[in-house]
């Protein structure tokens, strides 16, 4: 039986290639999965190692250790050291090219060389107080030897000439300064600012421990070793790997689902098309066991291959990825677990969806090698019930799910959603005939006709070529949704909280904007009414401290659930459904002498965060805990937005730290992430819809072997090999589109129940499917088809008409 196997693997390498195209596709997401979760960790120790590179010593300040000039230079003096370097990052606005203030950090220039977490990259590092540096990246838009304007933390106008830039090999997420100038300057832009940290570096001779040692005896500060130091600043800014590592795995387990079912319809088809073969080896004395086993061990071979392919592939998929992404160091760790996870995944699912054909070999009667082929097995009434009560399955949980509390209901949707999706992979069987049949009678043509009799054949086998692409695209199409859903909901809430055309921000979120600046903003030709919202760390007594916001005017208006918001006074608060929640007070009640007259849902945005609760401006002295305000902003109602920006800009300009955003450029601020991550889903599920259309290729070039002397006799009767290709595309296209009907029907409907699910819990979504984006999705579909169907029309057509029609 092993020569037997080998034979036959040797025989049929074609007809097994694209099964192992399937299974490479889902090991590559698999094993760039783990890579690209891998870098990650790479890329991090990397950051550390060098912003803790020639580090022997670190001190740290904390609550009860400030870091001076004078604890430097009692660093300095100290035994065994050999240089000594205080750091401290401030924040300082730099007007963009665009003349806009974005807000970056700044460092003062290390005099050690070797203590310096950043490398020259172009000119020279700054020597005076009138110089700058600026990192490699932020850079851009800036030439060598241009003033760069720099304010200070009261909005002060510093111009500074640009004489270089630097680089570092990653951040990974440490929050490196973008802007190096010269210690004096760095006490210009914030001259109350103290060390966050002094790093030593020790003589030669002097260890670590030892130096670590003598500045803690001596100095009485909290001093660690260099190791110790790279240890903890890994620990503090350590990412998530778990949860990237579970969003990539969600996907990849949707590649090795669609994989297998591919993989499954391939070997149904070769057990089908083997059926004589097989029963002839049982003849001869092949038992059950070693039936199983060869079909089995030809799976185990593919997947293994497969995993190798997939490994490698996973591989170049993690860098090109992290090339796109503009990362200037390219992490391609290839761990055992990587190994070991592609190989195990690769095989294993191979082989478990290679099992029941390999079982259906079994049932093949040895006198079947006397017999014509058996005829197509039609869908019956079992399947049917399955249909209905997976149906009934999904209605009754989609009904509770909406009657059902949030937490209750999020779990009934994901029920009815799988139950949805289980039932129109197991209708496929019954639909396939007269949608085919449909669509044959809608394209014209006799290719058309004859496509649509080949898909309706054997209805099973067209399904399952289909079932692969309905789950990717209902993925893309569920998510798709969703996300434009989430979109549209955040601003029309938007659009209903914000009475203003324009909010005004500081560039730096802690310092407050100046008091006077809406009655500044007040006096502008066009300007109908000013509003201002300050957030604050409030006092509510016996219920805790939270944040809450200020507010002066009336252009402040969020969603109320209860109660009445026309207008907030002194001695009421309005809370919002979260601090409800949490507290349990209601309209009514009172908190620190303080009327709760509403219970609101707001939408968190740039300039309009309302926070747990909502006072008048006059409140905020009483309730303070800190004395300070921060993320404060005025908002701007005018009467026409496009001509009296010019004036509010120029009102503006005596602010430096003032930004101003208009409506739309807040909601374009708050889709960017969004449509980030969305385009990210595109991509990782793109490669589930790339592994069913080899899927679909693969059935059409199994069929193709399948009706060798079918398409020869059409040969003969005079269709020519482009009619006889075109017949093939027809074919694709039909089972791409009820693929991709039902994939969308499945996805938009989801998408449904979880906008209804989460509206009874107040978030800002609404149902609104984007169908440009979900056309857009449909028509690359439909332009893959052809594509899928390509080789299996030249082979089609490459074929002998004598040797088709001879027999076997």
């Amino acid at each position: 039986m092993l020569r037997t196997v080998l034979a036959g693997l040797k025989a049929r390498p074609l007809r097994l290639l694209l099964s192992a195209v399937a299974v490479t596709l889902g090991v590559t997401f698999v094993s760039g999965s783990f890579v690209l979760t891998d870098a990650v960790g790479a890329g991090l120790r990397d950051a550390v190692a060098f912003e803790t590179r020639d580090v022997d010593a670190s001190i740290r300040a904390n609550r009860g250790t400030t870091l001076d000039d004078t604890t430097l230079m009692k660093v300095r003096q100290m035994p065994g050291v050999a240089a000594a370097e205080g750091r401290a990052t401030v924040s300082a606005p730099v007007y963009g090219p665009d003349g806009r203030p974005r807000d970056v950090a700044a460092t003062a220039l290390s005099t050690d060389e070797g203590l310096r977490p950043y490398d020259l990259a172009e000119g020279r590092f700054p020597q005076g107080s009138g110089e700058i540096a600026m990192e490699r990246n932020s850079a851009e838009g800036f030439t060598l030897g241009t003033t760069v304007t720099v304010l200070d933390e009261t909005g002060g106008r510093h111009p500074l000439t640009l004489v270089g830039t630097f680089s570092r090999p990653t951040d990974a997420g440490l929050g490196g300064a973008n802007l190096v100038v010269s210690q004096e300057t760095l006490r210009r832009l914030s001259p109350a600012t103290t060390f966050g940290e002094i790093v030593v570096r020790a003589a030669p001779g002097v260890g670590q421990a030892r130096l670590a040692a003598d500045l803690k005896k001596a100095l009485g500060v909290p001093a660690i070793t260099g190791r110790e130091a790279a240890a903890r600043l890994l620990a503090e800014t350590a990412p998530n790997t778990t949860g990237l590592a579970k969003f990539f795995t969600g996907f990849a387990v949707l590649a090795m689902v669609v994989a297998a079912m591919v993989i499954t319809n391939s070997f149904t088809i070769l057990v089908t098309q083997r059926a004589r073969e097989l029963a002839l080896l049982r003849c001869v004395g092949a038992g059950k066991r070693q039936i199983f086993g060869s079909v089995l061990a030809e799976a185990a071979v593919v997947g293994a291959v497969a995993s190798v392919a997939g490994l490698f592939g996973g591989l170049g998929v993690a860098a090109a990825l992290q090339a796109v992404a503009g990362q200037e160091t390219v992490y391609v760790p290839l761990t055992a677990r990587t190994m070991a996870a592609a190989s195990a995944i690769g095989i294993l699912v191979t082989a478990l969806a290679a099992a029941i054909p390999a079982w259906a070999a079994t049932r093949v009667a040895p006198v079947e090698a006397l017999r014509s082929p058996a005829g197509v097995t039609r869908a019956g009434r079992l399947r049917v019930i399955v249909v209905v009560l997976l149906l009934a399955a999904a209605v009754g949980s989609g009904t509770l799910a909406l009657r059902s509390s949030v937490d209750d209901g999020a779990g009934f949707a994901m029920v009815a959603m799988v139950a949805l999706l289980g039932a129109t992979l197991a209708a496929g069987p019954l639909i396939v005939g007269p949608a085919v049949r449909t669509l044959g009678r809608l394209v014209p043509g006799r290719a058309a006709e004859l496509g649509a009799l080949n898909a309706g054949r054997d209805p099973k086998r067209t399904a399952a070529s289909a079932a692969a692409l309905t789950i990717g695209l209902a993925v893309v199409a569920l998510a798709t949704t969703v996300a434009a859903g989430v979109e549209v909901g955040r601003s029309r809430g938007l659009d209903e909280q914000l009475a203003a055309d324009f909010t005004v921000t500081s560039v730096i979120m802690m310092r407050p904007l100046p008091a006077t600046l809406a009655d500044t903003l007040a006096a502008v030709p066009g300007v109908t009414a000013t509003a201002t919202r300050r957030s604050f760390s409030g006092d509510l007594g016996e219920y805790g401290s939270f944040q809450l916001t200020a507010i002066s005017g009336e252009l402040l208006h969020p969603t109320v659930r209860s109660g009445s918001l026309d207008r907030l006074g002194p001695g009421e608060i309005a809370i919002s459904k979260d601090l409800a929640g949490q507290t349990g007070l209601a309209v009514g009640d009172t908190v620190r002498s303080l009327r709760v007259v509403a219970v609101y849902d707001a939408v968190d945005a740039p300039g309009v965060d309302l926070g747990f609760a909502l006072v008048d401006v006059t409140e905020q002295r009483r309730l303070d805990l800190t004395g300070e305000s921060y993320d404060g902003s005025v908002l701007v109602k005018v009467t026409d937005p496009d001509g009296t920006r010019p004036a509010l800009e120029h009102a503006l300009s005596a602010t430096p730290l003032a930004t101003l955003n208009s409506v739309d450029e807040i909601k374009e601020q708050e889709a960017t992430p969004l449509q980030d991550t969305l385009n990210l889903m595109w991509a990782l599920t793109a490669l589930a819809v790339l592994i069913a259309f080899a899927g679909i290729a693969n059935t059409l070039s199994l069929s193709v072997l399948e009706r060798t002397r079918e398409s020869a006799l059409l040969r003969a009767l005079g269709l020519t090999r482009g009619g006889l290709g075109a017949a093939l595309t027809a074919e694709s296209v039909f089972v791409t589109v009820l693929g991709a009907a039902c994939g969308l029907s499945v996805g938009i409907a989801s998408a449904w129940l979880i906008t209804e699910v989460a509206l009874g819990s107040g978030e800002a979504i609404a149902f609104a499917p984007p169908w440009g984006r979900l056309g857009v999705l449909v028509a690359a579909a439909l332009v893959a088809a052809p594509l899928a169907a390509l080789v299996p029309a030249r082979r089609a057509g490459r074929g002998s008409i004598v040797a088709g029609l001879s027999p076997e």
